[in-house]
C-alpha cells in the first residue's frame, strides 16, 4: 500500500472540497426545485380555494334564490334550490377549513366576516321560510330588503377572500419563482466553480508530483475560494429569511388594514344604538387586538347624576354593575379631565380565565364627547395580554376610538330623533284618533239628523242658518239658504205658500225675543198635496255666548189621514153596529110588548139571531186583525184539501143567496199545509165580497189550477169592478173604494186586509184583476203538498225540524229509510193511502204542528185495520248525538230518551215483528193507562222498566 505523501494528501484535500463544492451546488439545485414546488403547491391550492368560496357565494344565491321563490309562489318546489345550497355550503365550509393552518391570513377573515355574514344569512333565511309557513307573509316580504343587505355585505366579504387569495398565490408565487432563480443561478456558478476547481485540482494533482509549494498553495487558495462560497451562500440564505420576514409583516399588515377596513364599515348604517354597540364594539376589539370593552353613559334625573353600563362585551357577568351612583379612581378622572388614561392592575377572580392564566390587564379609559366637547361617557378598553400593549400602538387606538365616539355621538342623536319621531308619531296617532273621533261624532250627529222622520233647522242667535237636513230641504230647500237670514227666507216661504205667513211672523218673534219658545201647525201644498205640518222650536245652548235655535218640521201628514180615516172607521163601525143592535133591540122590544103569533115569533127570532150572527163576525174580524197585526195569531197547519173544502163553502152559500157558485178543477185532490179554519175564513171573505159586488150577476166562478207546484184558486165575480186609483190601498184595514154604489152596499174594510194577513202567514201570494163594470178576479197560489208514502219507512211525527234530523241521523245505524211528517193529519192521511207493506216503526211526539194530537194519530192507528200491529214509541224529547253542538240560536230541549236508548228500543221492536207492542217514556202507569182507554185502545200488560212503559196491546174488535 502506498504511503499517503504531502502531495497526495493534499490532493485528497482538492478532492474532498470538489465534492463539497459539488455537494453544496446539488443541495442549492434541490433548494430551488423545493421552492418551486412549494410555489406550485400554492398555486394549486389557490385554484380549489378560489373555486370552492366562488361555490359558498353560489350556495348562498341559491337559497336565496329558493327563498324568494317559495315567498312568491307558496311552492314548496321551489325550496329544492335552498335545501341544495344549504347542503353544498357545509361541504364547502368543511373543504375551505382544511386550508385554515395553512394560511392564517385566510383564515383570520373567514372567522371574523365570512362566518359570521353566513351565519346571519342562514339565519336570515331559516326566519323567512318560518313565517311564510306560517301564514305570514307578508310580514316576510317586508324582511326581504333587510336579507339583500346581508347579501351585500358578504358579496364585499367574499370579494375581500378573492383579492387576499390573489394577494397570497401572487406574492408567494413571485417570491417562490425569484428565489427559485436565485438558487439555479447560484447553482449554475457552483457547479461552473466546481468545474474549474476540478480541473485546477488535477492540474494542481498533477503538478503535485513536482512542486509540493505550488500544490500548497493551490490548497490555500482552494481553501480560500470554499471559505468565500459558503460566506455568500450564507448571505443569500439570510436575504431569503429578510424577505419572509418582510412578507410576513406585509401580511400582517395586510391583515390590520382589512379588520380596520372592516370596522369602519361597520361604524354607519345601523337604526338603533343597541345594534351599533353590538356590531362596532367586537369589530374594534379585533382591529386593537383587545380582549373586553363597554360603554358608559351619565345620565341626568332630577338634578342628580347616575352612570349605566349600556353596552359590554368580554368581561365576567358578575363584574359589570349596570347602574352606579358614583365613579372613582381612572373612571371618575376621565370624565373630570376629558383625557384618556391607562390603567394597569392585576386580575383577579373569574377575570383570570377558566385555566386561570390572566394575571394582569390593562385598562383604557377614552372619554367620549358631544358636539360641544362636553364628556357624556367613555369607552373602556381591556386588555390580558399586558406585554402585547405598546406604545407605538397608541397612535392606532387614538384614531380607531376617536372614530368610534364620532359614530357613537351620531348614532346616539339618531337614536333620540328616532325617539322625538315615535314620540311625534304617537302624539300625531293621537290627534288623528281624536280628529276622527271629532268627525266620527259629526257624522254621527248629521246621520242621526239626517235619519230622523223630522226636518231640522238650526240657526245662531241673530238667525243665520246654519244648518238644515234633507227633510227640511225637501219640503223648503234651505240648502240653498245656508248663511242667509232666516227671518227674510221665511217670508219668501210665505210670500210662495200663504198659510206660512203665521209661521214667519212667528220665527221673526222668537228670534227677536218677543216669544220664549215656538210651536205652531199649518198647512201647505207639496206636488199638488195638501200636507199637514207641526213647527216647533227650542234653545240650543242658552246659557252660552254660541246660543242659537233648533226648529223642528214634524210632518202630521199621516196622522191627519189616520185621523180621517179613524172617523170614518168610527163612522162606518157605528153604522155596521148599530144597524144590526137596532134591528135586534127593536125585534126584542115587539117580542117583548106585544102578543104575536107563533110564526112571527120564530120569523123575529130568526131575524134577531142573523143580525146577532152579523154582530159576532163584525166584532171577530176586528179581533182576528188585532192577533194578526201584533204578530199572536197561531196556525195549526195540516194538509187541507182545497176541493172538498171549496165545495163545501159553495153550498152554504148557495143556500144564502140567489148567486151560483161554479167551481172548475182539474184534479180531484189538491192539498196544501194550512190552517183548516183559517182557509175557510179566507175563502168565505172573498166569495162574500164577490157576491156583495156583483148584485146584477147571477153566478161567480172558482176555478183550481195547478202549475209547476203552485196551486192557484182563481176567485172571479162580474160587477163594479175596482177602480185603478185604489190598487195601492186594497188590502189595507178600514179601507173602502167611495163612491154611492159601494156605500150602499155596507162593509168594514176589514175583510181583504184580514186575507192577506191569512194569505202571506201561509207563505202564500194574493192578486187582482179588475175591470170598472166587467169584474174583479182575486188570484191566491199556496205551495202544493204532496203526501209521501210510508211503506218500508219509519216515520218520525216531529215540528222540530232540527230535532227531526237528529233523529233521523240516529236511526242511520238500522239501515232503514225514515221520513218526517209535521202534524197528526197528515201521519192518518198517508196511513190511509199504504198499500203495500206499510211502515216499520212510528215515533211519535205527542205534541204536533196541527190541530191533532199524537194521541189522535195513535188512535186511528189502533183502529186501522191492517197497520193496527206497527210498533209505536211514544216520546217528547231525545237526547242530542255526541256530535251535536249547541248555537246560540239553536238550543237543544233534553227529553226523557237518549239517542243510544231510542235506537236500542227500536231495534228490539224492528226484530220482533209479532208483538203489538207501544212503548212510552217512563211515567205514571195510572195515567197512561187512562189515557188509553180514553182514545179506545184496550191493552193485555204494561212492562216496566227503568226508563221505558212497554205497553202490549189488544186487536181491535173490528177484527176480533
Amino acid at each position: 500500500m502506498k504511503s499517503f505523501t504531502r502531495s497526495r494528501i493534499s490532493m485528497l484535500y482538492v478532492i474532498l472540497i470538489v465534492v463539497l463544492l459539488v455537494f453544496v451546488s446539488v443541495s442549492n439545485f434541490i433548494a430551488s426545485r423545493n421552492m418551486e414546488n412549494e410555489s406550485n403547491a400554492i398555486v394549486h391550492d389557490s385554484i380549489p380555494i378560489s373555486s370552492t368560496t366562488n361555490s359558498l357565494l353560489k350556495d348562498l344565491i341559491n337559497q336565496e334564490t329558493g327563498i324568494r321563490g317559495y315567498e312568491l309562489s307558496g311552492n314548496e318546489q321551489y325550496l329544492e334550490p335552498y335545501t341544495n345550497g344549504k347542503k353544498q355550503l357545509e361541504l364547502d365550509l368543511n373543504m375551505i377549513s382544511q386550508y385554515d393552518k395553512k394560511y392564517p391570513t385566510l383564515q383570520l377573515i373567514m372567522d371574523t366576516q365570512a362566518i359570521p355574514a353566513i351565519n346571519n344569512l342562514q339565519k336570515f333565511f331559516d326566519t323567512q321560510l318560518e313565517l311564510v309557513r306560517a301564514g305570514k307573509t307578508e310580514e316576510s316580504k317586508a324582511r326581504i330588503a333587510s336579507g339583500k343587505t346581508m347579501m351585500d355585505r358578504y358579496r364585499v366579504v367574499h370579494v375581500s377572500i378573492e383579492k387576499t387569495i390573489e394577494q397570497i398565490t401572487s406574492d408567494a408565487y413571485t417570491a417562490s419563482l425569484k428565489a427559485g432563480k436565485t438558487s439555479r443561478t447560484i447553482t449554475m456558478v457552483g457547479s461552473i466553480i466546481a468545474l474549474i476547481a476540478g480541473g485546477m485540482s488535477i492540474f494542481i494533482s498533477y503538478r503535485a508530483y513536482h512542486a509540493e509549494e505550488e500544490i500548497r498553495r493551490s490548497e490555500e487558495t482552494y481553501r480560500y475560494m470554499a471559505e468565500s462560497l459558503e460566506t455568500q451562500n450564507e448571505e443569500i440564505m439570510a436575504q431569503q429569511e429578510e424577505q419572509q420576514i418582510t412578507l410576513a409583516k406585509l401580511s400582517e399588515r395586510e391583515r390590520d388594514l382589512e379588520l380596520i377596513s372592516s370596522y369602519q364599515e361597520k361604524l354607519t348604517g345601523y337604526v338603533k344604538l343597541k345594534d351599533f354597540l353590538k356590531h362596532t364594539l367586537p369589530a374594534l376589539l379585533n382591529s386593537l387586538s383587545q380582549d373586553a370593552a363597554l360603554v358608559v353613559m351619565e345620565r341626568h334625573a332630577e338634578g342628580s347624576s347616575s352612570y349605566e353600563v349600556i353596552h359590554s362585551i368580554g368581561y365576567p357577568k358578575e363584574h359589570i354593575h349596570l347602574n352606579q351612583r358614583e365613579l372613582f379612581g381612572p373612571a371618575r378622572r376621565v370624565f373630570d379631565e376629558g383625557t384618556p388614561i391607562v390603567h394597569t392592575r392585576d386580575v383577579l377572580g373569574h377575570e383570570q380565565g377558566v385555566h386561570g392564566g390572566m394575571t394582569r390587564a390593562v385598562d383604557q379609559y377614552v372619554p367620549l364627547l358631544d358636539d360641544k366637547q362636553n364628556v357624556i361617557g367613555f369607552l373602556l378598553l381591556t386588555s390580558y395580554q399586558s406585554a402585547l400593549f405598546q406604545e407605538n400602538n397608541q397612535r392606532l387606538t387614538k384614531g380607531l376610538v376617536r372614530q368610534f365616539g364620532l359614530a357613537f355621538y351620531a348614532q346616539l342623536i339618531n337614536d333620540e330623533r328616532l325617539g322625538q319621531a315615535a314620540s311625534l308619531a304617537e302624539l300625531n296617532d293621537q290627534l288623528r284618533a281624536e280628529k276622527q273621533l271629532i268627525e266620527g261624532q259629526r257624522d254621527l250627529i248629521q246621520n242621526i239628523l239626517e235619519s230622523a222622520h223630522e226636518g231640522m233647522m238650526m240657526c245662531d242667535s241673530q238667525g243665520t242658518i246654519l244648518f238644515s237636513n234633507h227633510r227640511m230641504n225637501r219640503y223648503f230647500s234651505l240648502n240653498e239658504h245656508i248663511g242667509e237670514n232666516l227671518v227674510d227666507s221665511s217670508h219668501e216661504i210665505a210670500f210662495d205658500s200663504p198659510s206660512f205667513i203665521g209661521v214667519a211672523s212667528s220665527i221673526e218673534a222668537l228670534i227677536d225675543g218677543s216669544l220664549s219658545h215656538l210651536t205652531q201647525r199649518f198647512s201647505f201644498e207639496l206636488e199638488d198635496q195638501v200636507q199637514h205640518a207641526e213647527l216647533y222650536a227650542t234653545v240650543v245652548s242658552e246659557d252660552t255666548e254660541q246660543q242659537g235655535y233648533l226648529f223642528v218640521f214634524r210632518d202630521r201628514t199621516e196622522e191627519e189621514r189616520i185621523d180621517e180615516m179613524k172617523n170614518e172607521f168610527i163612522s162606518i163601525v157605528s153604522h155596521e153596529l148599530r144597524t144590526p143592535l137596532a134591528s135586534v133591540l127593536g125585534f126584542i122590544e115587539i117580542l117583548l110588548h106585544r102578543d104575536l103569533s107563533q110564526e112571527k115569533q120564530k120569523k123575529y127570532m130568526e131575524t134577531i139571531y142573523k143580525e146577532a150572527h152579523r154582530l159576532s163576525n163584525l166584532i171577530n174580524d176586528f179581533l182576528d186583525l188585532q192577533r194578526m197585526e201584533s204578530g199572536r195569531q197561531l196556525y195549526h197547519f195540516s194538509p187541507v184539501n182545497l176541493l172538498p173544502t171549496l165545495q163545501e163553502i159553495a153550498e152554504q152559500w148557495q143556500d144564502k143567496h140567489s148567486h151560483r157558485i161554479l167551481i172548475h178543477q182539474q184534479e180531484t185532490e189538491l192539498y196544501v199545509r194550512a190552517d183548516a179554519d183559517r182557509i175557510r175564513q179566507v175563502f168565505d171573505n172573498l166569495i162574500s165580497n164577490a157576491i156583495k159586488y156583483s148584485p146584477e150577476a147571477d153566478h161567480i166562478d172558482i176555478h183550481l189550477t195547478v202549475d209547476q207546484g203552485k196551486i192557484a184558486i182563481a176567485i172571479q165575480d162580474y160587477g163594479l169592478g175596482i177602480p185603478e186609483e185604489a190598487r195601492d190601498q186594497m188590502f189595507s184595514k178600514f179601507f173602502r173604494v167611495d163612491n154611492s154604489d159601494r156605500r150602499q152596499i155596507g162593509g168594514t174594510g176589514l175583510g181583504l186586509a184580514i186575507v192577506k194577513e191569512i194569505v202571506e202567514g201561509h207563505n202564500g201570494h194574493i192578486s187582482y184583476t179588475s175591470e170598472m163594470g166587467q169584474g174583479t178576479t182575486f188570484r191566491i197560489e199556496f205551495d202544493l203538498y204532496e203526501i209521501s208514502t210510508m211503506d218500508g219507512q219509519i216515520v218520525i211525527f216531529e215540528d222540530d225540524d232540527n230535532l227531526a234530523k237528529l233523529i233521523q241521523v240516529a236511526l242511520n245505524k238500522l239501515g232503514l229509510p225514515s221520513m218526517q211528517l209535521r202534524s197528526a193529519e197528515e201521519g192518518i192521511i198517508a196511513l190511509n193511502r199504504c198499500k203495500g207493506e206499510g211502515p216499520v216503526l212510528f215515533i211519535v211526539d205527542i205534541h204536533l204542528e196541527g190541530a191533532k194530537t199524537g194521541w189522535d194519530f195513535i188512535a186511528d192507528l189502533y183502529r186501522h185495520p191492517v197497520h193496527y200491529q206497527t210498533p209505536v214509541i211514544v216520546s217528547t224529547a231525545l237526547d242530542p248525538p255526541h256530535d251535536y253542538h249547541e248555537k246560540e240560536i239553536e238550543k237543544y230541549l233534553k227529553k226523557p230518551f237518549t239517542m243510544e236508548r231510542l235506537v236500542q228500543v227500536a231495534k228490539r221492536l224492528l226484530d220482533n215483528k209479532q208483538s203489538n207492542a207501544y212503548v212510552f217514556p217512563a211515567q205514571n202507569k195510572e195515567k197512561l193507562s187512562t189515557t188509553l182507554q180514553r182514545n179506545g185502545i184496550d191493552m193485555f200488560e204494561m212492562k216496566e222498566s227503568i226508563d221505558v212503559i212497554e205497553v202490549e196491546i189488544k186487536k181491535p174488535q173490528s177484527d176480533a
